[in-house]
């Protein structure tokens, strides 16, 4: 069961908006990534990078994250678990792509794109105006 209220599901599919992706350098500093993202049905969030991103490399080595959404007052940051799993046939990054309406050409990629799931486990948010 995701932890995600339901006016906070609203909030994150109502538009399109761009993620903040946190994870921890092998130094244990904080690195963050702009990120296209969905809420799928279960409630994790799908992300996807090349394999070797920086990013990518963080995950495999720690798996803990956390993706905040903003529009300047109103925010929705969620904490969990990233798995990654291979794209071969690009099928996420081309979800991905449609649903920011991009028209960027991932063919030169295959084989090189991995799949960032993550596992909501806490969420921090203030969706009212100040």
């Amino acid at each position: 069961m995701s932890p995600l209220t339901a006016e906070q599901r609203v909030w994150l599919t109502a538009e399109v908006r761009f993620g903040v992706l946190a994870t921890i350098a092998s130094d244990g500093s904080p690195s963050l990534s702009v990120m296209w993202a969905l809420l799928e049905p279960d409630g994790s969030v799908l992300m996807n990078t090349r394999h070797d991103r920086a990013k990518a490399r963080h995950l495999r080595r720690d798996p803990r994250a956390s993706l905040c959404f903003s529009d300047g007052y109103r925010y929705v940051t969620l904490k969990g678990l990233v798995r990654m799993r291979a794209d071969p046939d690009l099928t996420d990054i081309v979800r991905l792509r449609d649903a920011y309406g991009d028209d960027y050409d991932f063919s030169g990629q295959r084989g090189q794109r991995v799949s960032l799931v993550m596992s909501v486990t806490a969420v921090l948010s203030h969706l009212r105006r100040l």
